[in-house]
């Protein structure tokens, strides 16, 4: 399955989303490419890091490591979108400390 994750750069920086991915390498994926974009955050501009990996995990394997990242990162949420050959379809995962209003996710704003 390739999974690919939007994450903001306004609330940590590049290295720190790295150093989460290479702490992630070889239990959930191999490799992994990252590129830094711009995003829009709230209709507010946004450096974004969009990071691509194929993985055998499925979503609800992987979901408990977005919701660490997301802590880790100090992210309110972070866009992923999984495609697996047959389906393709995106959720916003939520850090489990945010209490707000939480939104759906919204392919017009994924950046890939």
């Amino acid at each position: 399955m390739k999974y690919t994750l939007n994450i903001g750069l306004n609330g940590t920086s590049y290295s720190k989303v790295v150093e989460e991915l290479n702490n992630a390498r070889n239990y959930y994926f191999d490799n992994y490419h990252i590129v830094e974009k711009l995003g829009s955050y709230n209709n507010i501009p946004e450096p974004t890091a969009v990071i691509t990996f194929d993985s055998f995990a499925n979503i609800t394997s992987m979901v408990p490591l977005i919701k660490k990242f997301c802590n880790n990162l100090d992210q309110i949420c972070i866009a992923i979108k999984l495609d697996d050959n047959k389906n393709t379809f995106g959720i916003l995962i939520y850090n489990p400390n945010f209490k707000g209003n939480k939104s759906t996710f919204d392919s017009d704003y994924f950046i890939e």
